[in-house]
């Protein structure tokens, strides 16, 4: 948009004069004395000036309080005499006292220029200042790692891979993700905004950048998100990927025609604004802890927007055969329950990732796990995910040629006390109960671990990047046990069970009856509960019984427990403690799906997990984690007992295989994975 110039006046020429001197004396020969022509001279709009100094802090990596100041006066036209007023502190806080700040009392106080003109100028000034006091060095944030990855020999895509599953994906779509199978396939057809690493380190894909506070991303202390795409995205049909492209697949998301699987946290964004074709604004609603796991996708408006959103689950092309996608493979192919053939995308680009390497990836479903490990045997699979730890007798015997890998899985196995219980509404008792357990005994029993290792001590355990390293394991001690339980009146008769005004201290244990690791687990609680005097009644359930909502019976959504044994998954996103254990999360006839099974009700917990929520700085989010998960042990609202492992079975000539904490994530960097 260009706009006719109007003769010079005498302010706009004194305003130019003295800015080219500070930018004479400053060296600041740079785009920015350009701009001082078209702004002063031919009154350039507030959109277009907007624009401008996005790409110019954006290049130049002027990351200072002037990325932060730009929402604040051009979207929400600040007027002169607070601007001023701003200014007057930024440079007193910096010490900028020079001709700078002379000038802002002779022009912004005069009100010398037109508010137009002046709002340009004061972020000149401020573009100048922060040359004059920021360097042009990284920005350092623990949310950031090093992504490494070892090179092929030839950029040209050879090699054909399977990808080995118990499981067909039931959708090819993020749209309409649920399961791992959905997840994993999506990282092979869908780039992302941004994505998070094996050790939860997050990178740009999509991005120029990742967009933090630190980088000028995050600006109004965290209620607009800048995003930067990269220029050279396209689709896998060789049409541009746009701005508006991100806003299309948003507007979706938030339709409830459409159905999208998770549209809550995309629901803190209220509307989104493009400046150009590379430039994305998210106006949120408040500030928001978790924002970076729910940067929206791109999807293809030129090729969906002749459907309404309520036909797009229905139509093949873009549920479960999507024609237009914009990740490192398209499809090729699908058979039904079986398999998908995707081929290299010719058009892909990343900020992080290099391939695609393969000239043909095959997403490959078995019908169970014996089938999956007979294909492993004939080698007719390169790569299978997704395997337990009682599946390992028979894996261990696969051919040499076939490498297990193992990590540590960022899900862990824990006892819930049930908070609507009397029994446990005693803290002497859950104590009573943590002290009686002898954890690192149950790993060698259990596990045949040798040693402790893989105890957890709290919720978020390594590799959280909120991992509270001050929160000691607790401590196996029978007599403090006994004692504690004394103190809540509860006494041993002859026999050495307990009993409290003629009640007997029986307890229902809950647990799944479809893993054997688990039922061993549950018989060792019960043996050591009995060592104290406390009766112990183990009840197994089906997956679907023991998980079903409240209104469907579900035993730990209705409370109809008195501990429970199961494990719960980690992301690299702390926020999801929030569902877990804040009050406002526990189920009932009116909110059935809600998931604070353990009837935690805590007003500590429920501030700091607050707090998080509604919080973009890193240092202040993981302060606020700290207290709930001290608070969390502090309380013994649950007993975390051990890490599980992430295991894969990958094939020798593969490479770039990483076996990740988030086991739908293990796919995260299949664009680099390739054969030789």
């Amino acid at each position: 948009m260009t706009h006719d110039a109007p003769a010079a006046s005498p302010t706009r020429t004194v305003t130019a004069q003295f800015i080219a001197r500070v930018l004479h004396k400053n060296n600041k020969k740079t785009v920015a004395a350009q701009f001082i022509a078209r702004v002063l001279y031919k009154s350039i709009s507030t959109p277009v000036a907007a624009q401008f100094i996005a790409r110019v802090l954006h290049k130049n990596n002027k990351k200072t309080v002037a990325a932060q100041f730009i929402a604040r006066v051009l979207y929400k036209s600040i007027s002169t005499p607070v601007a001023a007023q701003f200014i007057a502190r930024v440079l007193h806080k910096n010490n900028k006292k020079t001709v700078v700040a002379q000038f802002i009392a002779r022009v912004l106080y005069k009100n010398i220029i037109r508010a137009i003109n002046c709002a340009a100028t004061v972020f000149l000034l401020l573009i100048i200042v922060g040359c004059n006091s920021t360097s042009n060095t990284a920005v350092h944030s623990p949310l950031f790692g090093t992504y490494t990855f070892t090179p092929p020999a030839q950029r040209t895509p050879t090699g054909e891979l399977t990808l080995g599953d118990t499981h067909f994906p039931g959708t090819a779509n993020p749209l309409f993700a649920s399961s791992d199978s959905d997840l994993m396939l999506d990282n092979a057809l869908w780039g992302r905004p941004v994505f998070f690493d094996h050790h939860f380190h997050v990178h740009a894909d999509q991005l120029s950048e990742v967009p933090l506070p630190e980088n000028g991303g995050v600006l109004d202390g965290g209620k607009t998100i800048m995003l930067h795409l990269r220029h050279d995205l396209r689709w896998s049909d060789g049409q541009p990927i746009s701005a508006d492209d991100f806003q299309y697949w948003w507007s979706l998301n938030q339709d409830p025609d459409t159905g999208a699987t998770i549209a809550s946290g995309y629901d803190q964004i209220a509307r989104i604004e493009t400046l150009d074709q590379y430039t994305v604004v998210l106006h949120m609603k408040q500030p928001f802890g978790p924002y970076l796991f729910y940067l929206p996708y791109a999807a293809p408006r030129h090729a969906w927007s002749h459907w309404q959103p309520i036909a797009l689950q229905n139509t093949r092309a873009v549920y479960q055969i999507p024609q237009v996608t914009s990740g490192p493979y398209k499809v090729l192919n699908m058979l039904v329950g079986q398999r998908y053939t995707l081929v290299p995308n010719p058009y892909y680009t990343s900020t992080t990732f290099h391939g695609p390497y393969l000239a043909r990836l095959i997403y490959q479903a078995y019908g169970s796990m014996p089938e999956l490990l007979a294909a492993l045997q004939q080698q007719q699979v390169t790569v299978t995910p997704g395997y337990h730890e009682y599946d390992l007798p028979p894996v261990a015997h696969v051919p040499a040629v076939m490498h297990m890998l193992q990590t540590s899985a960022a899900s862990y196995e824990h006892l819930d006390f049930n908070m609507a219980q009397p029994l446990f509404q005693d803290i002497r008792v859950r104590k009573a109960v943590q002290l009686s357990l002898d954890i690192c005994a149950m790993l060698k029993t259990v596990l045949h671990e040798p040693d402790c290792k893989r105890r957890v001590t709290q919720v978020e355990p390594q590799p959280s990047l909120f991992y509270d390293a001050t929160i000691a394991p607790s401590a196996y001690d029978l007599a403090t046990a006994r004692s504690l339980l004394a103190q809540a009146g509860w006494l041993p008769d002859q026999h050495g069970v307990l009993w409290k005004d003629g009640q007997l201290c029986r307890i229902r244990l809950a647990t799944t009856e479809d893993n054997p690791l688990r039922v061993a687990l549950a018989q060792e609680v019960q043996r050591a509960l009995g060592l104290v005097g406390i009766q112990v009644q183990i009840l197994y359930y089906h997956l679907s019984d023991f998980f079903g909502g409240y209104t469907r019976g579900g035993i730990l959504a209705t409370g109809a427990y008195d501990l429970s044994l199961f494990t719960y998954a980690n992301s690299p996103e702390p926020d999801e403690e929030y569902s877990v254990f804040h009050s406002s999360q526990i189920p009932d006839a009116t909110h059935p799906d809600l998931g604070n099974y353990g009837h935690v009700y805590d007003t500590i917990i429920d501030q700091s997990l607050t707090q998080g929520r509604y919080n973009v700085s890193f240092a202040e989010r993981r302060a606020a984690y700290h207290r709930f998960l001290e608070r969390l042990a502090e309380q013994a609202y649950i007993i975390p007992l051990y890490l599980e492992n992430t295991i894969v079975v990958a094939s020798e000539h593969v490479h770039n295989v990483l076996p990740h904490p988030d086991q739908s994530a293990m796919t995260c960097n299949i664009a680099d994975w390739w054969l030789g």
